[in-house]
């Protein structure tokens, strides 16, 4: 398998988003629960890549996609999943786009897990972003379906890297087409978490739950973020 970091790779720079104000001093107003939907990728008779001799990369999307859930519930998110188990027989990628695409939900994100590269990859879809010149209620092509949300997936990759990066871990942010994410009608990213490998110490595993959790911590710190920054006056739905 190649992975998605691995393809059409592109450095982006990372956007400081404003966060928002409070509506009133007195009475500050709840942010509304909003979906994420979660997509771990492979499952079944899919074990995705081998991460180590005992390790395929389907229990580990799992696992982590499982840390981010619990995160993502206690900070006000209502999380909708292609699976919490190891399925007998796994989703396609249409069929995963699918599912969230008929869940409607405010965000996507696809694990993934390398035992290469260093800290974690965060991938958008290459898909171009639509022409402002054409007609805005065609039908949407399946292969391209990514393309209206493209400005609102790097936002939300944006947000999602400087959380990242303020926990002190290293970041790649790249575009590639990648299934599903360029046939999700939301904004999207996958997540790719790779090895820590510093220059001047031990490397950390993928398997590290400590390097899971933080790496999760982060991510539900930068969807909170970008939550908010929806919620601003004039911003992109």
């Amino acid at each position: 398998m190649t992975h998605p970091c691995k393809q059409f790779a592109a450095r982006l720079s990372l956007v400081l988003l404003a966060s928002l104000a409070p509506l009133t001093a007195q009475t500050p107003q709840p942010i509304p629960r909003t979906t994420i939907f979660l997509d771990p990728a492979h499952g079944g008779s899919d074990s995705g890549a081998r991460l180590s001799d005992s390790l395929p990369e389907k229990s580990l999307t799992l696992a982590f996609a499982t840390r981010l859930r619990a995160l993502l519930s206690t900070s006000g998110f209502s999380v909708v999943a292609t699976r919490d188990t190891d399925p007998s027989v796994p989703f396609s990628t249409d069929q995963r786009a699918e599912i969230a695409n008929h869940s409607h939900p405010t965000a996507c994100i696809v694990v993934h897990a390398t035992a290469s590269g260093n800290g974690v990859h965060i991938i958008t879809s290459d898909v171009p972003p639509p022409n402002d010149d054409t007609d805005t209620r065609p039908p949407i092509p399946w292969d391209t379906a990514q393309s209206a949300s493209i400005p609102q997936s790097l936002a939300l990759a944006n947000a999602l890297g400087l959380a990242l990066l303020h926990s002190h871990l290293p970041v790649l942010l790249t575009r590639a087409s990648l299934r599903p994410l360029d046939n999700l009608t939301c904004p999207a990213v996958a997540i790719e978490i790779a090895p820590l490998t510093p220059a001047d110490s031990d490397s950390t595993p993928v398997s590290d739950a400590n390097y899971q959790q933080q790496i999760a911590q982060a991510i539900a710190t930068g969807l909170t973020s970008w939550r908010r920054n929806q919620l601003l006056p004039g911003a992109a739905r």
